[in-house]
């Protein structure tokens, strides 16, 4: 540049050396007075050069800078920070928050005026075997020069075998032992394990924090942000995950405290504070109310409390308006009303609180008028309404499990009173929520005694998060009720429990959340007063028990490890508490129990349509593919029973779908099912008709075509087999005829809960389709979990696997029975009908009245009968109901031993529908109003054996006409007994 000045580089050079040399004269003396003496034992002279360089270079101290220094594989990073402080750590893990930090070493200085931080983000490889490290580690280790028993060597090669290169980088063979052996206490334990060693070194106190299966994100920033709000000073601290081969990772924290700068006590309130919160780090997540910890002074569980309240009013809220109500109005209106958030908490303190002393009910009216005065005062609606549902939630909470130590989450049973905005005719009989980390949980129940599926919903984007959470209770109540009217073969009503996972969240911990938190509500130790264990205030007082099932992403771990849990807690009736358990279960998926069902309903179908699937061909069009456990075993069972006449022309799923109008290879379906394939992996050259495809919904425009199969193949029956609720509803239910507006299939069999929406299935219905909805079409999938428990109730694991067989070969011939005898009933009616009447329609009233019936009978039974084993009678319909093999093994047990209520329900819902099937609709009904319930059930069984012996006697005959009279008999013997033995023939 013109007039510029000549650059003498050596004179630049010797003043940039005279700088450095001048800062390192300062620096290096205070850099090896005030680091941890830890930090220079486990970084080797070119670490600590290099780490001065960058103090220097960056003027940390000088000019309060920081610097990162980056790996050239960018898998570690050291942040050097001006400020020792935990705040300060919290800000530099706030940019991690979205990785996996597998190590992580963390020093402050002891003036406090820089922090030195590495972090090593996962996943890291595992030391070779041959590492030179590992062998000299093992060989000190045999010679007995490490503080191991000789019975831990082989343990402890294993936990070398999971270490990374940088953690024997950074060896100290002490630190490695503490590690093997907190590996062996933490494993199998679920709870976070939080302990204070006071002076492991001179002048020192130790936090150990350590937990089995440790959230992938963001643990170590919710950790250090507790220290930070705490103000709990930390000299160093270092973290490691360790990654394990076919079982869930381990992640151990250490943090030192100089004594000189905080004397923690164990049994201090301070001590007790920070374990708490600790504690529950593995449960936590970041929501937006964090304000109320870091500038009200909040323990991360009250935050989760109210996080969980404010869920809860947004779930009620949405509905008035989906704008107005969003989760972050929610967040904002609550910290922009604090003081009245303070009167809500003391108002659920007082109501709740165990350790409350005083009069309760009047400290309960005194903190409701506040509140509710308080929140009349609020002068903007919206925040109005938010607050009211907040005090809702708190006021309808019948049992908690907030006061409890080691709990893995938040859980309410919450009064149904809550919901009475819903007739009540449709309010559930028990309602649950679950606040767990990064989800969110309700489970309804629509009787005492009832059983249903749990499943997790999986969002993948805060947007989708956001759409499904708008839906979640509306959701889980219609598929309870749908539940309801399909349970109404069993004792148990209809229950399910749906569990909302957000796009950080991970689904095991979610599950076990959500179950564990259940426990807490329902498991009574032994020798305790009352219901609920001590730490919850009852407003319920009376003992619940609960029935689970598998749902959608519940995996066999899963329902082990519910069941595994419900034994381990001390519940009452854990063999009975999880369906289809892997081995002492009956695996829905293996013996295709739901689709058994559907596919008799399916050729009760086709009869009505004119059709005979064992002498005529038929096509079959479905959602679902060759992994679902619906689909999978729906396409098996129509090769097995059909052959060749059923041409499966359209399957769809997940992953991509399948077209051939000439009808799918029905060998390469069955390959894609035994090898768990998907839709996307059928073989292409194993199609043959025209315009037969196969697409990814990897490849351009194959979502599209995986989203409107079902709608545009035309086939005689659709069997929807998996998919999201309300697939098909108001918006779309069009797309489902052909141009010429006649339906793409003429009949409907639901093998999947709610596919299609209420309304949108009346509008197919008139448009011409014979629809049978999901409570008649794939009930013998509860029907079996309901036997599972039944075996569960009275048998050991290794009793039932001793009979496992023989008693799933007798149920799905109960399964096939039942189903055939309501379809036939429905088929019959909607004939009768004239069409007049849908099938959806009788099927839902036929639910209706068999539930109705069964409620009155159980009314009858549970007020006249003390023991059902002193009634002959009842006693062989009990047994009548039971699978032969469990008659004849464990005969005593079942008249004995299985719970009285469980009894009296059973009893009630098998006469009930026996009634209901063999004689049609409205008859019972009209009996009942005429005359006593027990008049009528008792009259009706005294006939029934009656006309069961004339049959026989009449096949024993051989009359000429022997087919005829027997069918006379079954059609209308009953009947015409019955009204005679009650006075109305």
């Amino acid at each position: 540049m013109d007039g510029a000045r000549p650059v003498d580089p050596e004179k630049i050079r010797r003043k940039l050396l005279k700088t450095l040399e001048s800062s390192a004269a300062t620096l290096v003396p205070w850099f090896y007075a005030d680091m941890p003496e830890y930090y220079f034992q486990t970084h080797g002279e070119d670490e600590q050069v290099k780490h001065l360089m960058a103090l220097i270079s960056g003027m940390v101290r000088e000019e309060k800078q920081a610097i990162a220094l980056h790996s050239p594989c960018g898998s570690r990073v050291t942040h050097i920070s001006p400020g020792g402080d935990m705040d300060t750590l919290g800000w530099v893990l706030k940019q991690y928050r979205d990785k996996d930090i597998q190590h992580a070493r963390i020093y402050s200085s002891r003036d406090d005026t820089i922090r030195l931080d590495t972090f090593v983000l996962g996943p890291q490889p595992a030391c070779a075997a041959d590492n030179v490290g590992v062998r000299e580690v093992l060989e000190k280790a045999r010679a007995g020069q490490m503080d191991l028993a000789p019975g831990d060597l082989n343990g402890f090669e294993r936990f070398l075998g999971w270490v990374s290169e940088d953690y024997m980088e950074k060896f100290e063979p002490g630190r490695a032992v503490r590690h093997f052996k907190t590996c062996g206490c933490v494993e199998n334990e679920e709870r976070v394990q939080v302990q204070l060693e006071k002076e492991v070194h001179p002048g020192f106190d130790r936090i150990g924090v350590a937990m089995v299966q440790p959230p992938k994100k963001g643990l170590l920033h919710t950790v250090v942000n507790v220290f930070a709000r705490e103000g709990i000073p930390v000299d160093r601290a270092y973290a490691d995950e360790f990654e394990r081969p076919g079982l869930p990772a381990i992640s151990i924290m250490s943090f030192y405290l100089d004594r000189t700068r905080v004397d923690l006590e164990e049994g201090g309130e301070r001590w007790l504070r920070l374990k708490r919160q600790l504690e529950l780090c593995k449960w936590f997540a970041p929501h937006g109310l964090e304000a109320l910890a870091y500038e009200d002074g909040w323990e991360i569980g009250q935050v989760m409390l109210m996080q969980a309240a404010g869920e809860f009013a947004h779930q009620f809220l949405i509905r008035r308006d989906l704008h107005a109500y969003t989760s972050s109005r929610i967040v904002y209106a609550i910290l922009k009303h604090r003081d009245v958030t303070r009167l809500l908490m003391d108002y659920f303190r007082v109501r709740c609180d165990p350790a409350f002393t005083g009069d309760r009910p009047a400290a309960v009216r005194e903190r409701r008028d506040r509140v509710r005065a308080a929140i009349r005062d609020v002068d903007n609606a919206i925040h109005r309404d938010i607050l009211t549902y907040v005090y809702k939630f708190f006021r309808y909470t019948l049992r908690t499990n907030y006061y409890l130590e080691h709990k893995f989450g938040l859980s309410f049973r919450l009064d149904p009173l809550i919901l009475a905005p819903l007739p009540r005719r449709e309010r559930p009989f028990g309602l649950y929520c679950f606040h767990g980390p990064y989800s969110w949980a309700f489970q309804v129940r629509y009787r005492d005694m009832a059983r249903g599926g749990v499943r997790v919903v999986r969002t993948w984007s805060q947007e989708q998060f956001e759409v499904e959470s708008n839906r979640l209770l509306d959701e889980v109540t219609k598929l309870a009720r749908a539940q309801q009217f399909k349970n109404k073969d069993i004792p148990e009503g209809g229950s399910k429990a749906v569990i909302l996972l957000g796009p950080e969240g991970d689904i095991d911990l979610a599950v076990k959340s959500m179950v564990d938190s259940f426990l807490d509500l329902l498991v009574v130790p032994e020798g305790a007063e009352g219901f609920v264990q001590p730490g919850i205030v009852d407003y319920l007082n009376r003992e619940e028990i609960i029935f689970l099932g598998p749902d959608e992403n519940i995996t066999p771990a899963h329902i082990q490890w519910m069941a595994d849990r419900a034994a381990r807690r001390g519940y009452k009736w854990p063999s009975a508490f999880m369906s289809s358990k892997p081995g002492a279960g009956i695996a829905h998926k293996k013996y295709g129990v739901t689709s058994e069902g559907v596919i008799v309903f399916a050729e009760e179908l086709l009869r009505t349509l004119g059709i005979d699937p064992r002498k005529q061909p038929f096509t079959v069009k479905l959602t679902g593919g060759p992994a679902g456990d619906v689909a999978s075993n729906v396409m098996r069972i129509l090769m097995r029973e059909y052959g060749d006449n059923a041409r499966i022309v359209a399957m769809s799923d997940g992953h991509g779908a399948v077209f051939d109008p000439a009808g799918m290879d029905h060998a390469e379906l069955l390959r894609l099912m035994d090898n768990d394939l998907k839709a996307a992996d059928f073989d292409r050259t194993r199609l043959r008709g025209e315009g037969a495809l196969a697409v990814s919904t990897a490849e351009p425009n194959g979502t599209r075509v995986r989203n409107t199969l079902h709608n545009t193949v035309v086939a005689d029956i659709f069997i929807p087999s998996g998919g999201r609720p309300d697939t098909v509803n108001m918006s779309n239910w069009k797309e489902f005829l052909q141009k010429d507006g006649t339906p793409s299939a003429r009949g409907i069999v639901e093998g999947a809960n709610i596919f299609i929406s209420t309304d949108a299935r009346a509008q197919l219905e008139r448009a011409g389709v014979l629809v049978v909805p999901g409570p008649s079409a794939n009930k013998t999938g509860v029907i079996c979990s309901s036997y599972e428990i039944l075996a569960g109730l009275i048998l050991s694991e290794e009793e039932f696997l001793g009979i496992k067989d023989e008693y799933i070969r007798q149920l799905l011939d109960i399964l096939r029975l039942r189903a055939r005898s309501e379809a036939r009933v429905l088929m019959r009616e909607y004939k009768l009908s004239g069409g007049g009447r849908t099938i959806t329609e009788l099927s839902y009233a036929l639910s209706a009245s068999i539930n109705a019936l069964a409620d009155r009978v159980d009314g009858v039974l549970t007020a006249s009968v003390d023991r059902v084993a002193d009634d002959p009678e009842l006693v062989e319909v009990l047994l009548a109901y039971c699978p032969a093999v469990l008659v004849e093994k464990y005969r005593e047990r079942i008249v004995t031993d299985l719970p009285r209520a469980h009894q009296l329900a059973l009893l009630a819902s098998f006469i009930s529908a026996k009634m209901l099937y063999q004689e049609g609709m409205g008859w019972a009904d009209r009996l009942v109003s005429l005359r006593d319930v027990r008049e009528v059930v008792f009259g009706y069984l005294e006939q029934e054996k009656i006309v069961a012996g004339l049959m026989a006697e009449v096949r024993a005959a051989g009359l000429p006409h022997a087919e005829l009279i027997d069918r006379i008999l079954d059609y209308s013997g009953r009947k015409l007994l019955t009204l005679d033995r009650l006075g109305l023939g």
